[in-house]
């Protein structure tokens, strides 16, 4: 049985209904991760991340969007939000993913990098104005978020009616779960934020079940074996839209999007809880904080230590003058 959660108590189950496929022939992961359906949307379709879908499976969007945010988390631990170029970035993933040079790396998005950043919903650029060595150039950096306090935790509702909205773009934070209710499914909080289309979100979840199986083979029961398969099939149906669904985005930490935001319908919960990134940098700060205090209080003892040495040197100068002022007089006398 599935328990229905009111926005108050936001309570979903973070388990991810792992794994439950089929033959790999039935897979639409795999139909994803080799040329474009003959049933797929126009690429003109409206809200879809241009270079996302088409010749380019999820998981090499995976590579990208995981491999961007390294790089800008280690720019932001080192140089707080400072903006990045997106020349050197590309360099940088470049050597990191293995593309042999910046025009097969734009080959594989089917786009610029700089429409790819553009596009992204947590990643804000701009054209640097500033004189530096970047002026003239794109920069980009992570969309500085309200803190949690200001923030509501909420859940998302979409219904998919056409394959068109199957293009639109779903950004599920780290601590997200995705519900598909209709056929009582979740895609569960996995700790790493996921930008994708529905489309792709739905056919991660029909490669993960087929591996499962293929993976675990005969260490699974036939029964459970065919459970697997009537959830892929049914996930499978989905991406057909042979009728509308929905979909349910659940966020704790408030940050999720469905985007374009036409038709979704959103519920507001309490105040919403920190994103894993958000609790790393709190205790980056408070670890630099520690240690700076450390360093003050060292400076402190120093100083004091310093000075009290000074006042002694002082006060032995002056007994010694008065000593030599003595001999002095004695010679005198």
């Amino acid at each position: 049985s599935r328990e229905s959660h009111s926005p108050n108590t936001f309570q979903p189950s973070l388990s991810s209904s792992p794994a439950h496929p089929v033959s790999r022939q039935q897979s639409h992961a795999e139909a994803m991760s080799t040329e474009t359906l003959p049933s797929d949307p126009a690429p003109e379709a409206v809200g879809r991340l241009q270079g996302f879908q088409f010749n380019m499976g999820h998981q090499e969007t995976d590579r990208v969007v995981d491999e961007l945010e390294i790089i800008l988390k280690q720019v932001r631990q080192s140089a707080g939000d400072a903006w990045m170029s997106a020349d050197s970035a590309m360099k940088m993933m470049c050597n990191n993913l293995g593309y042999e040079d910046e025009g097969e790396f734009e080959d594989a998005l089917k786009t610029s990098f700089g429409e790819f950043l553009k596009a992204l919903p947590h990643i804000e650029a701009k054209i640097q104005d500033d004189g530096s060595n970047a002026d003239g150039k794109l920069v980009f950096r992570f969309k500085p978020m309200p803190p949690a306090s200001q923030r509501k935790m909420f859940i998302k509702k979409f219904v998919v009616a056409t394959r068109e909205d199957l293009w639109r773009v779903c950004h599920k934070a780290p601590s997200a779960v995705l519900e598909l209710p209709d056929i009582e499914f979740e895609i569960g909080a996995d700790a790493k934020r996921k930008i994708d289309s529905i489309y792709n979100h739905i056919g991660s979840a029909v490669y993960n079940l087929s591996m499962h199986v293929s993976t675990l083979g005969k260490q699974l029961s036939n029964d459970h074996k065919e459970k697997i398969g009537e959830t892929v099939q049914q996930l499978n149906a989905l991406l057909d839209v042979e009728k509308p669904f929905t979909i349910l985005l659940h966020d704790r930490t408030g940050i999720s999007e469905i985007v374009p935001e036409e038709g979704v319908e959103t519920s507001y919960g309490g105040e919403a809880e920190e994103d894993p990134m958000e609790t790393e940098d709190r205790k980056a700060q408070e670890m630099l904080d520690a240690m700076g205090e450390l360093d003050a209080i060292g400076e402190d003892e120093g100083d004091g230590e310093e000075g009290g040495g000074e006042e002694e040197k002082k006060d032995e100068g002056d007994k010694g003058a008065g000593d030599q002022n003595k001999v002095t007089m004695l010679e005198v006398d």
